[in-house]
């Protein structure tokens, strides 16, 4: 799953896309509003980790926006201001919870899960082609009931076209959101992995087969069809 860190301070916008990585999430940061709002026309981010002291503003500003373009993001504060009328009103804002700094790393990934485990407005939970299933907040497959176990970089790949099964995605879509920022660079790191999640796929029997798009990107359909 994609996370944005709007965060201005680099070593600590650094540490918690380290964590994040850790915990099998993609991080991408960014430092002010203007460039947050940006960011989320871009991508369909299942998190937004917002910090409130930006340069351009109080970083509550962005909520209700992003919740208009994206209806299903989550957002946790992440903030040094922690009075309880500070948090009441950033919670007032809109946004899921509030993390105060400093904080343990191991609690703002339990605070990430537990806000991913809410129902969203328009939310899908999970996504099926074939025998596969696939539960897009965890980012987990199953295949006749079984757990579909895969390096991460695959299964990003597959909630990437399963949250558009049967849709054609834009090989632009998917370097960024696999990849990040930096993916325009790696067009041919995602024809390796298409061509290893749509072995591993066939190997375990998914039913589920991963189709090139002309002139367009990928996309992932029942093999029946």
């Amino acid at each position: 799953m994609r996370v944005l860190i709007v965060e201005d301070q680099a070593e600590i916008a650094a540490l918690l896309a380290e964590k994040l990585a850790h915990s099998g999430f993609v991080a991408d940061i960014v430092g002010a509003i203007a460039e947050a709002r940006a960011a989320i026309e871009a991508v369909e981010y299942g998190v937004m980790l917002l910090d409130r002291r930006l340069p351009d503003g109080d970083g509550v500003a962005i909520i209700r926006s992003a919740r208009e373009t994206r209806p299903n993001i989550r957002v946790l504060i992440v903030s040094a201001m922690r009075d309880i009328a500070e948090i009441v009103d950033g919670l007032d804002a809109g946004a899921d919870d509030y993390l105060t700094k400093p904080f343990d790393p191991a609690e703002l990934t339990a605070r990430i899960r537990a806000i991913l485990r809410r129902p969203g407005p328009q939310s899908a939970p999970f996504a099926q082609v074939g025998a596969l299933s696939f539960e897009l907040d965890e980012q987990r497959g199953f295949i006749n009931g079984r757990q579909f176990l895969a390096p991460k970089l695959e299964l990003v790949l597959l909630g990437a076209l399963m949250r558009r099964a049967g849709l054609a995605v834009t090989r632009a879509d998917l370097l960024e959101e696999i990849y990040g920022a930096q993916g325009a660079d790696q067009v041919d790191a995602l024809k390796m992995l298409i061509h290893r999640l749509r072995q591993r796929l066939k190997n375990h029997g998914a039913r589920a087969d991963i189709h090139a798009a002309r002139g367009i990107g990928y996309l992932i359909r029942s093999a029946e069809e």
